[in-house]
């Protein structure tokens, strides 16, 4: 035992320079008699103790300062001494010191405390143990006089502990031998004895202290019944053989452990289904098999928590997949005995299986990504940065490199993704988008890898592949990839790394082959620097990094995606109005903090809710119920009018709401968009 695990920790301590009389308050006030004395970095430097205290009093007084008085010289421990080095050198209060400072303190208290607690759980434990004895214990003293009666002897003897507690040991056998055996100390191994009719046997021992007799134990057996324990093993073996024959005539395999998941026999069709050979499993538990790759899951381990019947697919890791079912085995007293599994090979079943879950995941994700893919097939490209970024588009696209596509939210990163998919060599397979920021945290592992069947509460029967796996062959966009937990980082590098998935509540690799392109709104390197975006995932993302710039350095492009939308529109909703060119040169003027999505959503405001077939003026209704006009108006300036409805916004959002988040989420824009604004604006976010 360690110093640590019985000293007083963060003891009281003195300092130097303080009186006779602080100490005599400290000691008084805690009821302690010592106490170390330590500097200002609470290093040791003495101990002041009763002996000193005394001395103070006899010679100078309670004024006098501690360190004229203290020992200085004075034997530490360490925590992780041992304790019998305290014992070894006899020491008092003793400092317990770690890097110069004190740490603790270890008192003859301490050490009493310790061995009295030690005294009474060994106690505790002796009579427990002699309680769960299987066979009848009795105690007697050098009087022959009962002292200790186990449950067992309750059990064979009729009697009540209570009863018989002080009775002379001849009131339950007036003619054993319990006699000499105090007398001589002598033990007798065998002494035959009848009681109420029952055939018991009798082991009897003298208990010694020092070599000196200080009382008896006996030891008793029924042997009543065992000639009917012969009769019926007799039965026994000839059931037992009965039940071999239908062990080994069983088509599905017959799989049986202990209560501990021991495996402890299997039948010959256990080899033929899984392709293990017994002697590689028996003996071992089923932690140790499932640690060790022989099976994904247990089945047995299932049952051995819930103490229910379970059924679940298992896979071997000679690449069979097996229909397990457990079922517990309980002995009369409805204690759990063993597990007697049986399975059944659904390899075939279960690739076909697999084949259908695809298809169908297929679908119903391109059920909802139809429309995000619709329209995205064209491209403008009006300015030079943007021409340099489509030739680039167009050289990457043949390779299966990765891309990382940043920009600010609106610029058209998904499209620039899609051009990258409908350029490359994997245009006839499946194309996914996954936005990592709309889906929950709880539920985005398991949506990206999928996961086995029972690795959840809720879990679909079957399990669910995941939209690497539906992608597999395929592209796949992440988008928003910034937001990923850091957890998922970890496990989506090794995806990439490894180029394979492991299922939730899986332990077998999934292979797959993606090519996979991120986009994100978001500074990952300035993340990276703040420890919010694992490094080594931004290095393994980056490798083809394209920045799609803000529609304010491509300005030139406006009247382009003006028209664009016009067109979009007019063949939309079945109108046919165009806008004023001079209110086009306003919004040319306008920096578009929403970028090409902004510019979408005002044009589309102004199409539904100007009644002119030429649009000359744009009216936007703020939350705060005042009217806002953009027109053609010389004296009107767009870029002034937007920003101070920007900033009126989001001030009145910050104050109601109180945090950048709420305030954004209030706003419809993301966290990073309003905080980017409120510094253009100069609003305090704190």
């Amino acid at each position: 035992m360690k110093i640590a695990d019985i000293m007083t920790p963060d003891p009281h301590v003195l300092t130097a320079d303080q009186t006779v009389k602080d100490a005599a308050m400290l000691f008084f006030r805690e009821g302690i008699d010592g106490a170390p004395v330590v500097n200002s970095s609470g290093e040791l430097v003495g101990l002041f103790g009763k002996t000193q205290l005394y001395e103070a009093i006899s010679r100078q007084g309670l004024d006098c300062l501690i360190e004229e008085l203290m020992v200085r010289d004075v034997a530490t421990m360490s925590p992780d001494d041992d304790i019998s080095q305290w014992f070894d050198s006899r020491r008092g209060r003793t400092p317990v010191v770690q890097d110069s400072k004190v740490v603790g303190i270890v008192t003859k208290s301490d050490i009493m405390s310790n061995y009295n607690q030690e005294i009474s759980n060994l106690t505790n434990e002796l009579e427990t143990v002699i309680a769960s004895v299987y066979n009848a214990i009795v105690g007697t003293d050098t009087e022959a006089r009962i002292v200790l009666f186990n449950d067992a002897a309750e059990r064979i003897f009729d009697r009540k502990k209570e009863e018989v507690m002080g009775l002379p040991y001849s009131t339950l056998f007036p003619n054993s031998q319990l006699a000499q055996v105090l007398e001589k100390g002598k033990t007798v191994t065998i002494d035959k004895a009848e009681y109420n009719g029952k055939a018991l046997i009798c082991n009897m021992s003298p208990v010694k202290l020092h070599d000196e007799t200080i009382g008896a134990v006996s030891v008793f057996q029924d042997v009543s019944d065992l000639d009917k324990i012969s009769r019926e093993l007799k039965y026994t073996r000839e059931l037992q053989d009965w039940m071999d024959a239908i062990f080994e005539a069983s088509y599905d395999y017959i799989f049986v452990t202990d209560a501990e998941g021991r495996v402890e026999r299997v039948n010959q069709a256990y080899y033929r289904i899984t392709g293990l050979k017994p002697e590689e499993i028996i003996g071992r538990t089923m932690d140790e098999l499932v640690d060790k790759g022989f099976y994904d899951r247990s089945c047995t381990l299932e049952v051995l928590k819930t103490l229910k019947r379970v059924t679940l697919t298992q896979k071997i890791k000679t690449g069979r997949t097996v229909l397990v079912t457990g079922n517990p085995v309980f002995n009369d007293q409805g204690e759990l005995t063993g597990v007697i599994t049986n399975g059944r090979d659904i390899t075939e079943l279960n690739r076909l299986r697999e084949e259908v879950n695809h298809v169908h995941g297929i679908s119903q994700h391109y059920k909802s990504e139809l429309f995000k893919i619709r329209g995205l097939s064209g491209c403008i490209a009006e300015s030079k940065k943007m021409q340099e970024i489509v030739e680039m588009v167009l050289q990457v696209a043949k390779f299966d490199s990765i891309v990382l596509i940043t920009g600010e939210s609106g610029v058209g990163k998904e499209i620039i993704a899609h051009q990258i998919y409908v350029n490359s060599n994997r245009k006839d397979k499946d194309y996914i988008r996954i936005n990592c920021a709309a889906i929950p945290e709880s539920l985005l592992e398991s949506e990206l890898f999928g996961y086995e069947e029972g690795a959840f509460t809720g879990a679909k029967k079957g399990g669910k592949i995941g939209i690497f796996e539906l992608a597999s062959g395929g592209t796949l966009l992440l988008d928003e990839i910034g937001e990923l937990p850091l957890n998922i980082q970890a496990k989506l590098l090794r995806v990439i790394q490894d180029n394979e998935v492991i299922r939730v509540g899986g332990t077998s690799p999934v292979k797959i082959d993606v090519r996979l392109i991120a986009a994100t709104n978001r500074n990952l390197q300035e993340m990276v620097d703040n420890n919010e975006f694992r490094e080594d995932l931004f290095y393994r993302l980056n490798v083809i990094p394209i920045r799609v710039p803000p529609l304010r350095e491509r300005k030139e492009e406006i009247p382009t995606f003006i028209e664009h939308f016009l067109n979009m529109f007019n063949k939309k909703y079945g109108l046919n109005k165009r806008i004023d060119p001079r209110l086009i040169d306003s919004l040319m003027n306008y920096d578009w903090p929403g970028n090409i999505r902004e510019l979408r959503n005002v044009i589309e405001r102004a199409m539904v809710t100007s009644p002119e077939s030429v649009i000359s003026e744009i009216r936007w209704g703020g939350q705060d119920g005042q009217e806002y006009k953009f027109g053609t108006d010389s004296n009107i300036d767009l870029r002034k009018v937007v920003a101070r409805v920007e900033r009126d916004l989001i001030e009145r959002a910050l104050g109601r709401h109180g945090s950048t988040r709420k305030a954004a989420d209030a706003l419809g824009i993301s966290q990073t968009t309003l905080c980017r604004k409120a510094k253009r604006y100069d609003i305090e976010t704190s």
